[in-house]
């Protein structure tokens, strides 16, 4: 259907380069009315998914040579044009091109409205960054992926905008990077915390400073996830500087709190974010894998029931030492819809955390899950008791 809404000039460039579309045989009958100006999102999934479809065979296998690649590349350019000169305000956009989409007939238009956009830098260059600076000044969210060493164009980019209140920076690192490179970044954040009320970084924290924390006084949201190797960092705050400033952080407004690490190093004061949170938080996430910490994990569960009596989903680690303290979440986290446990030693005795559950879990709770990397910590007989009598 989109290769009828093509112009004729395009239809010709494609069928002078690649002479098995023919599209110039194709009627120019166009449909009764362009759907496209109804899309408000554009995802590099529908782009590269048209150019297959049009291009290749399912019978043939694909061949990743100059000529293959040449030929995707100038489809999806023609694709792109099409749907930026079509799409009168796009509100979403998933920039995954080196194509100069700014400069395309259209980009004003298209663009100017667009309110959450999600950048992959290992495509898009300082060049493109400028070029969209002139126009998208209004993004409320924003997703970086790949973030490397080079960001001058981000920074510049994250400081036009006037009203950003969502930041996730996924950072990427082949080699080792220093954290002193990353500081003009850490300074727009800190100029721009104010306004955030979700902010992510992944999977290497230590190339931001942990004072950006005290400045994000409106947070509602927070994502920080670490499971990568910590080698390639050089420079930065420790891990225990990073732990000292979530103690004197504070986020009154807190919904979600999800913190995840992957390494042989973690917090141990995040328990304090939730004594802050003013018994806001819906939904806790906190996972450490490689860690068996029964003291931590109750002094977790003790601040999780006392503090979050509104919580709907949890997901955290559990030591057979803490079965037991479950039930203070139980009896106290009375809107507690979903619980997720991740099991990582093998001394539990599943069955006595079955029956806690069946016997303590409020009426709300609806789903549940374990997260066992080995063999199952349940007998046949305790699952059979449990199903049996689970809201019975």
């Amino acid at each position: 259907m989109i290769i009828f809404l093509l112009p004729k000039s395009s239809k010709k460039f494609l069928s002078d380069n690649i002479p098995e579309l023919s599209l110039t045989e194709i009627s120019d009958n166009k449909p009764l009315f362009n759907y496209i100006s109804f899309f408000t999102q554009i995802s590099p999934d529908l782009i590269s998914g048209v150019s297959k479809a049009l291009i290749y065979d399912d019978n043939k296998e694909y061949n990743n040579n100059v000529g293959e690649r040449y030929k995707k590349y100038i489809l999806n350019q023609e694709i792109y044009k099409l749907f930026i000169n079509n799409c009168k305000g796009l509100k979403l956009f998933y920039w995954d091109t080196s194509h100069p989409l700014f400069k395309y007939q259209g980009a004003t238009t298209c663009f100017s409205q667009l309110c959450t956009l999600k950048i992959n830098l290992i495509f898009v260059t300082i060049g493109n960054l400028f070029d969209m600076i002139q126009i998208c000044q209004n993004i409320k969210h924003l997703e970086v992926t790949n973030c490397n060493k080079n960001i001058e164009g981000l920074v510049d980019f994250i400081n036009i905008q006037r009203n950003l209140q969502s930041l996730c920076i996924d950072f990427l690192a082949k080699e080792k990077l220093h954290f002193s490179i990353f500081r003009p970044l850490n300074d727009i954040i800190m100029k721009k915390a104010s306004t955030l009320k979700k902010f992510t970084v992944r999977p290497f924290i230590r190339l931001l400073s942990p004072k950006i924390l005290t400045s994000l006084i409106n947070l509602q949201h927070l994502e920080i996830i670490s499971d990568a190797d910590f080698t390639l960092i050089l420079g930065g705050s420790t891990m225990e500087v990073w732990d000292e400033y979530l103690s004197i952080a504070s986020f009154p407004n807190l919904q979600y709190l999800e913190i995840y690490f992957n390494t042989d190093l973690f917090f141990t004061k995040d328990y304090m974010l939730i004594e802050k949170s003013n018994g806001n938080i819906l939904e806790i996430n906190i996972r450490r894998e490689k860690l068996h910490d029964p003291i931590y994990t109750k002094i977790l569960i003790i601040t999780i029931s006392k503090c979050c009596p509104k919580i709907k989903k949890l997901t955290i680690n559990i030591e057979p030492e803490n079965f037991e303290d479950l039930k203070e979440i139980f009896l106290n986290c009375t809107q507690l819809e979903m619980m997720s446990l991740s099991l990582d030693s093998e001394e539990h005795n599943g069955d006595k955390l079955l029956e806690i559950i069946l016997d303590y879990s409020p009426e709300t709770l609806r789903e549940y899950s374990f997260f066992k990397k080995e063999n199952s910590i349940f007998t046949t007989k305790g699952l059979e008791k449990f199903f049996e009598n689970w809201k019975k």
